[in-house]
């Protein structure tokens, strides 16, 4: 593990990219009836999705196979009018995951999603580069993966800050850079920043929401290094399953390690969940 935390900050989904040009099937490739949800999902990834097939899911949902980027893809579902965008497992009345099934019948082998269980995630997190937000006396902790672009990131982190000010809580932050083309070289200058939590808190405090773009200004030129560290944390993502950002990995209230991908839906609840 690299560790970044040289000073900390008491008090600062998933989309695709990795591909070398714009891409998604040709809309004469795509029925009819897909054909709104897919130019959604495109557009939600900035242009660099690429739907590789559609099919009928449950609950009157679209399904997509989608691309984002080499070695990377998963299921995604939109409504029938294609303008909202789900991700994450559907689960029948039997409790049987469809979206497993979905995921083994349209994506391609090498893409199937691993099967990591919360131990071996909470393990797989010391083997990353990452830098600390927070006290490090703070009772609670949380490993936060997330990409400097990602909007989702940005609410997150503006949700958890009041439990940092007040030293509750500290995030061991993993950058990834995968969302948009500036994300990676952004992630990389957070990284080779002499304080990367600041670096971190600059570019959420100027997150540009409309544009979904992070406020920091990437380093003409960034060390070979950090390059290298942003790589490898994409790797191990991908590596691990994890399909988008934020991601977290923490211990529950019961000392067991627990995953929760994407924003919560209670904040508070989330926190008081964490092990003390």
């Amino acid at each position: 593990m690299r560790n970044r935390s040289l000073r900390t900050l008491a008090g600062g989904f998933a989309a695709s990219l990795i591909l070398a040009t714009p891409a998604w099937a040709n809309a004469g490739t795509i029925p009819h009836a897909y054909q709104a949800g897919a130019k959604t999902i495109v557009a939600m990834s900035h242009g660099q999705a690429k739907i590789l097939r559609t099919f009928p899911a449950k609950a009157g949902l679209n399904g997509y196979a989608v691309q984002l980027s080499p070695g990377h893809a998963l299921v995604m579902y939109t409504s029938k009018d294609g303008k909202h965008v789900f991700m994450g497992g559907i689960f029948d009345k039997a409790g049987k995951n469809l979206s497993v099934a979905y995921a083994h019948k349209y994506l391609p082998k090498a893409d199937l999603p691993k099967q990591i269980s919360p131990v071996e995630m909470g393990n797989a997190v010391m083997h990353t580069t990452n830098f600390l937000i927070g006290s490090p006396k703070a009772a609670k902790q949380v490993w936060f993966v997330g990409d400097p672009n990602c909007i989702f990131c940005h609410m997150t982190y503006e949700h958890l800050l009041p439990y940092v000010k007040k030293g509750e809580l500290k995030i061991h932050v993993i950058p990834v850079g995968f969302l948009k083309p500036s994300s990676a070289p952004k992630a990389e200058t957070i990284i080779a920043s002499k304080d990367p939590a600041n670096a971190w808190a600059y570019d959420e405090a100027h997150f540009n929401a409309p544009e979904e773009e992070g406020g920091i200004v990437p380093l003409a030129k960034i060390p070979t290094s950090d390059q290298h560290d942003i790589q490898a944390n994409n790797a191990w993502m991908n590596h691990h399953g994890i399909n988008g950002t934020p991601f977290m990995v923490y211990k529950n209230a019961q000392g067991q390690w627990a995953i929760n991908p994407g924003m919560p839906e209670d904040t508070q609840a989330f926190v008081k969940g964490i092990q003390d």
